[in-house]
């Protein structure tokens, strides 16, 4: 018995969802994809710091950046890939996979500030 959502999907206008499917999670993106929102987040709850996530923002080349961020400032990496699509296969992959296959893509390590 599941006591409570393992992930949480927000998107800008702070609307939520637990433990979103992968086509709920198709559809969110796709209103990023037309413009109805800036971005979506799913958030890994077993993290109490609310710092392991995933999230993703359509540019205005039409391509996504996606990031990850495991934890630590150190665990926080970006990639761009082509379209909504890809977008989505990365955040399910991080989402539902065991062993994500996020690491095929091309990702930098983001530096903030101090860092």
């Amino acid at each position: 018995m599941q006591l409570g959502a393992i992930l949480r999907a927000q998107n800008e206008s702070g609307q939520t969802w637990d433990d979103p499917s992968e086509d709920l999670l198709f559809m969110l993106i796709e209103d990023v994809e037309r413009g109805d929102e800036a971005f979506l987040i799913v958030e890994d709850l077993a993290d109490s710091t609310g710092q392991t996530y995933v999230q993703s923002i359509r540019m205005s080349d039409g391509t996504f950046d996606v990031e990850r961020r495991e934890g630590t400032p150190d665990r926080h990496y970006a990639t761009n890939v082509a379209d909504m699509r890809v977008a989505h296969a990365v955040v399910t992959s991080w989402a539902f996979d065991a062993a994500p296959k996020v690491e095929s893509l091309v990702w930098s390590q983001l530096r903030f500030g101090d860092q």
